[in-house]
């Protein structure tokens, strides 16, 4: 898509900085792709994130009523992080608790109705909330009530890309969740050029209904 005339600046600056860092950025990394490992690094937030609050014995907010399954467990409760906030080695932080709950709080009656995919066992809830929540948001699809429409185009160009960043989320993502080595660790001058990258992704993607 076209930049937004008012994004320009900001476009052009990114553009830049990008372009002079980028290959310093890989040689020092030993990365051989940004895009790559920004798909890793954010996959493996989104795993961290949801091992911590499973760990401790709470889910994000998944339950079922009358309008059906929702998981609050979805890429649209974690936001991109201007540079500087919050630990250096993180791009994304978790929002949107106001529905998560602990095993005290979690009623099996109320699920009785969804036994059949685990939803009245409080196993059952995590691993529908990791498996059929979180995971198959990043992996394009939007199976849960989640709230991600997972609307936007690609060319057809572009599809053996986004197949590779899709993979490399979810790869990445169950690596974290899992509690495996992490393979393509936070790197600064990496993150320096992804954080460009981010900017002009953001830049092309406004018109995108969330």
């Amino acid at each position: 898509g076209a930049v937004p005339p008012e994004l320009a600046v900001t476009w052009d600056a990114a553009r830049g900085r990008l372009a002079g860092r980028l290959q310093a950025a890989r040689e020092a990394s030993g990365e051989p792709s940004l895009l790559l490992w920004l798909a890793w690094r954010l996959g493996w937030e989104c795993g961290a994130v949801l091992r911590a609050l499973h760990t401790a014995g709470i889910s994000w907010g998944t339950y079922t009523d009358t309008m059906g399954i929702h998981c609050n467990a979805h890429v649209n409760n974690l936001i991109v992080k201007p540079p500087g906030v919050g630990q250096a080695a993180t791009f994304l932080a978790a929002l949107d608790f106001d529905m998560a709950f602990t095993r005290d709080g979690f009623l099996p009656a109320a699920a009785s109705s969804q036994s059949g995919l685990g939803l009245d066992t409080w196993e059952g809830l995590l691993s529908f909330e990791a498996a059929m929540g979180m995971k198959t948001v990043l992996s394009g699809s939007d199976f849960a009530s989640t709230g991600v429409a997972n609307i936007a185009e690609v060319p057809k160009s572009h599809s053996v890309v986004e197949m590779a960043f899709r993979d490399t989320l979810v790869t990445a993502y169950e690596a974290a969740r899992s509690g495996a080595g992490d393979m393509h660790p936070h790197h600064k001058s990496m993150r320096e050029a992804a954080y460009d990258l981010i900017r002009l992704a953001l830049c092309l993607t406004t018109h995108v209904p969330g």
